[in-house]
Protein backbone atom coordinates (compact mmCIF):
# COMPACT_ATOMS: atom_id res chain seq x y z
CA UNK A 1 0.00 0.00 0.00
CA UNK A 2 2.93 2.34 0.63
CA UNK A 3 4.05 1.79 -2.97
CA UNK A 4 0.70 3.08 -4.22
CA UNK A 5 1.62 6.56 -3.00
CA UNK A 6 4.17 8.64 -4.90
CA UNK A 7 4.76 10.81 -1.84
CA UNK A 8 5.20 9.85 1.79
CA UNK A 9 2.17 8.47 3.64
CA UNK A 10 1.69 8.26 7.40
CA UNK A 11 0.48 5.35 9.51
CA UNK A 12 -2.86 6.99 10.28
CA UNK A 13 -3.85 7.19 6.60
CA UNK A 14 -2.94 3.56 5.97
CA UNK A 15 -4.76 2.48 9.13
CA UNK A 16 -7.88 4.33 7.96
CA UNK A 17 -7.87 2.61 4.59
CA UNK A 18 -7.29 -0.83 6.09
CA UNK A 19 -9.65 -0.45 9.07
CA UNK A 20 -6.89 -1.28 11.56
CA UNK A 21 -5.62 0.40 14.70
CA UNK A 22 -2.80 2.84 13.95
CA UNK A 23 -0.53 1.12 16.49
CA UNK A 24 -0.86 -2.19 14.66
CA UNK A 25 -0.10 -0.55 11.31
CA UNK A 26 2.88 1.31 12.71
CA UNK A 27 4.31 -1.96 14.08
CA UNK A 28 4.23 -3.57 10.64
CA UNK A 29 5.58 -0.44 8.96
CA UNK A 30 8.52 -0.43 11.35
CA UNK A 31 9.19 -4.07 10.49
CA UNK A 32 9.22 -3.20 6.78
CA UNK A 33 11.68 -0.38 7.53
CA UNK A 34 13.99 -2.85 9.27
CA UNK A 35 13.83 -5.06 6.17
CA UNK A 36 14.71 -2.14 3.90
CA UNK A 37 11.47 -2.36 1.89
CA UNK A 38 10.36 1.12 2.97
CA UNK A 39 11.95 4.01 4.82
CA UNK A 40 10.93 6.71 7.25
CA UNK A 41 10.83 10.38 6.36
CA UNK A 42 9.21 13.57 7.62
CA UNK A 43 5.90 15.04 6.39
CA UNK A 44 5.71 18.79 6.91
CA UNK A 45 2.44 20.12 8.31
CA UNK A 46 0.67 22.90 6.44
CA UNK A 47 0.29 24.86 9.69
CA UNK A 48 2.14 24.88 12.97
CA UNK A 49 3.33 21.76 14.73
CA UNK A 50 6.06 19.18 14.47
CA UNK A 51 6.43 17.17 11.24
CA UNK A 52 4.69 13.79 11.13
CA UNK A 53 6.54 10.54 10.51
CA UNK A 54 5.88 9.30 6.99
CA UNK A 55 6.84 6.21 5.03
CA UNK A 56 7.95 5.88 1.41
CA UNK A 57 8.71 2.81 -0.67
CA UNK A 58 12.30 2.18 -1.66
CA UNK A 59 12.55 2.51 -5.45
CA UNK A 60 15.88 2.25 -7.23
CA UNK A 61 17.91 3.49 -4.28
CA UNK A 62 21.61 4.00 -4.88
CA UNK A 63 23.28 1.58 -2.48
CA UNK A 64 26.54 1.64 -0.58
CA UNK A 65 28.19 -1.45 -2.03
CA UNK A 66 30.53 0.42 -4.38
CA UNK A 67 31.20 2.97 -1.65
CA UNK A 68 32.23 0.23 0.77
CA UNK A 69 34.72 -1.05 -1.79
CA UNK A 70 36.27 2.41 -2.08
CA UNK A 71 36.39 3.01 1.67
CA UNK A 72 38.12 -0.34 2.23
CA UNK A 73 41.05 1.06 0.24
CA UNK A 74 40.95 4.58 1.62
CA UNK A 75 40.56 4.32 5.41
CA UNK A 76 43.59 5.03 7.60
CA UNK A 77 44.74 4.32 11.14
CA UNK A 78 43.97 7.78 12.57
CA UNK A 79 40.85 9.95 12.60
CA UNK A 80 42.64 12.64 10.58
CA UNK A 81 43.61 10.15 7.88
CA UNK A 82 40.14 8.61 7.85
CA UNK A 83 38.50 12.00 7.49
CA UNK A 84 40.78 13.13 4.67
CA UNK A 85 40.54 9.86 2.78
CA UNK A 86 36.79 9.43 3.35
CA UNK A 87 36.18 12.86 1.82
CA UNK A 88 38.33 11.90 -1.15
CA UNK A 89 36.33 8.66 -1.45
CA UNK A 90 33.13 10.71 -1.42
CA UNK A 91 34.39 12.68 -4.42
CA UNK A 92 35.14 9.45 -6.22
CA UNK A 93 31.68 8.20 -5.27
CA UNK A 94 30.21 11.31 -6.91
CA UNK A 95 31.86 10.17 -10.15
CA UNK A 96 30.11 6.81 -9.88
CA UNK A 97 26.80 8.41 -9.02
CA UNK A 98 27.05 10.69 -12.05
CA UNK A 99 27.77 7.69 -14.29
CA UNK A 100 24.92 5.56 -12.87
CA UNK A 101 21.91 4.90 -15.14
CA UNK A 102 19.70 5.83 -12.16
CA UNK A 103 20.98 9.40 -12.24
CA UNK A 104 20.96 9.97 -16.02
CA UNK A 105 17.57 11.73 -16.03
CA UNK A 106 18.91 14.12 -13.40
CA UNK A 107 22.38 14.64 -14.80
CA UNK A 108 21.25 15.24 -18.37
CA UNK A 109 19.22 18.37 -17.70
CA UNK A 110 20.06 20.79 -20.48
CA UNK A 111 19.82 24.54 -20.03
CA UNK A 112 21.02 26.22 -23.25
CA UNK A 113 22.39 29.70 -23.62
CA UNK A 114 23.39 32.14 -20.93
CA UNK A 115 22.16 31.11 -17.52
CA UNK A 116 21.92 33.49 -14.57
CA UNK A 117 23.89 32.54 -11.43
CA UNK A 118 20.64 32.22 -9.47
CA UNK A 119 19.31 29.72 -12.01
CA UNK A 120 22.50 27.70 -11.83
CA UNK A 121 22.25 27.62 -8.04
CA UNK A 122 18.62 26.51 -8.13
CA UNK A 123 19.29 23.86 -10.74
CA UNK A 124 22.25 22.38 -8.91
CA UNK A 125 20.48 22.46 -5.55
CA UNK A 126 17.51 20.61 -7.06
CA UNK A 127 19.80 18.05 -8.67
CA UNK A 128 21.66 17.51 -5.41
CA UNK A 129 18.42 17.07 -3.48
CA UNK A 130 17.17 14.57 -6.06
CA UNK A 131 20.33 12.46 -5.85
CA UNK A 132 20.39 12.56 -2.05
CA UNK A 133 16.75 11.54 -2.09
CA UNK A 134 17.55 8.47 -4.16
CA UNK A 135 20.14 7.52 -1.58
CA UNK A 136 17.61 7.61 1.25
CA UNK A 137 18.37 10.94 2.96
CA UNK A 138 14.78 12.21 2.92
CA UNK A 139 15.77 15.66 1.58
CA UNK A 140 13.65 18.79 1.87
CA UNK A 141 14.78 21.62 -0.43
CA UNK A 142 14.10 24.97 1.19
CA UNK A 143 13.41 28.26 -0.63
CA UNK A 144 16.34 30.47 -1.56
CA UNK A 145 17.73 32.66 1.21
CA UNK A 146 20.77 34.76 2.03
CA UNK A 147 23.73 33.38 3.99
CA UNK A 148 25.34 35.30 6.82
CA UNK A 149 27.90 36.55 4.32
CA UNK A 150 25.12 37.86 2.06
CA UNK A 151 25.45 35.10 -0.54
CA UNK A 152 22.42 33.44 -2.10
CA UNK A 153 22.01 29.88 -0.87
CA UNK A 154 19.70 26.87 -1.02
CA UNK A 155 19.40 24.73 2.09
CA UNK A 156 18.61 21.03 1.90
CA UNK A 157 17.27 19.56 5.14
CA UNK A 158 18.23 15.88 5.36
CA UNK A 159 15.64 14.13 7.55
CA UNK A 160 17.09 10.63 7.19
CA UNK A 161 20.49 8.95 6.86
CA UNK A 162 21.01 5.44 5.45
CA UNK A 163 24.10 5.01 7.66
CA UNK A 164 23.05 7.00 10.74
CA UNK A 165 24.62 4.57 13.22
CA UNK A 166 27.96 4.72 11.42
CA UNK A 167 27.73 8.52 11.21
CA UNK A 168 27.22 8.82 14.95
CA UNK A 169 30.00 6.38 15.79
CA UNK A 170 32.52 7.56 13.19
CA UNK A 171 31.59 11.00 11.80
CA UNK A 172 35.12 11.37 10.49
CA UNK A 173 34.24 8.62 8.00
CA UNK A 174 30.54 8.88 7.18
CA UNK A 175 30.04 12.65 7.42
CA UNK A 176 33.34 13.40 5.67
CA UNK A 177 32.41 11.00 2.89
CA UNK A 178 29.03 12.68 2.40
CA UNK A 179 30.74 16.07 2.40
CA UNK A 180 33.09 14.83 -0.33
CA UNK A 181 30.10 13.52 -2.28
CA UNK A 182 28.40 16.91 -2.02
CA UNK A 183 31.52 18.72 -3.24
CA UNK A 184 32.06 16.15 -5.98
CA UNK A 185 28.54 16.64 -7.35
CA UNK A 186 29.20 20.37 -7.72
CA UNK A 187 32.60 19.78 -9.31
CA UNK A 188 31.20 17.28 -11.82
CA UNK A 189 28.34 19.62 -12.74
CA UNK A 190 30.75 22.48 -13.37
CA UNK A 191 32.96 20.24 -15.52
CA UNK A 192 29.93 19.08 -17.53
CA UNK A 193 28.94 22.67 -18.24
CA UNK A 194 32.45 23.55 -19.39
CA UNK A 195 32.57 20.45 -21.59
CA UNK A 196 29.30 21.44 -23.22
CA UNK A 197 30.68 24.97 -23.78
CA UNK A 198 27.81 26.55 -21.90
CA UNK A 199 28.04 29.84 -20.09
CA UNK A 200 30.60 29.75 -17.26
CA UNK A 201 29.16 28.42 -14.02
CA UNK A 202 29.25 30.83 -11.11
CA UNK A 203 31.47 29.50 -8.34
CA UNK A 204 29.30 27.32 -6.12
CA UNK A 205 30.38 25.89 -2.82
CA UNK A 206 28.80 23.40 -0.48
CA UNK A 207 28.53 22.96 3.25
CA UNK A 208 27.40 20.02 5.34
CA UNK A 209 26.31 20.41 8.97
CA UNK A 210 25.84 16.97 10.56
CA UNK A 211 23.29 16.39 13.31
CA UNK A 212 22.06 19.92 13.91
CA UNK A 213 19.23 17.96 15.54
CA UNK A 214 19.24 14.27 16.55
CA UNK A 215 17.45 13.29 13.32
CA UNK A 216 18.46 16.17 11.05
CA UNK A 217 21.51 17.20 9.02
CA UNK A 218 21.81 20.30 6.84
CA UNK A 219 23.41 20.58 3.39
CA UNK A 220 23.84 23.95 1.72
CA UNK A 221 24.67 25.00 -1.84
CA UNK A 222 25.92 28.58 -1.87
CA UNK A 223 26.71 30.89 -4.77
CA UNK A 224 30.08 32.60 -4.83
CA UNK A 225 29.08 35.77 -6.65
Amino acid sequence: MVREHHDAVDAAKIAGRMGLHVTTVRFHLDALCDEGAIERTRIQRSGVGRPRTGYIAVRGRLDYQSLAEILALELGDTAVKRQRRAERAGRRWADRVAASPLTEPVAQQDVPGIVEPSELLDRQAATTAEIFGRMGFGPELMPAAKSRAGKRQRTIRLHACPVRDLARAHPEVSCAMHRGLLHGLLTNAAAADRGAKKSPRAALRAELQPFVEPELCIAKVITGD
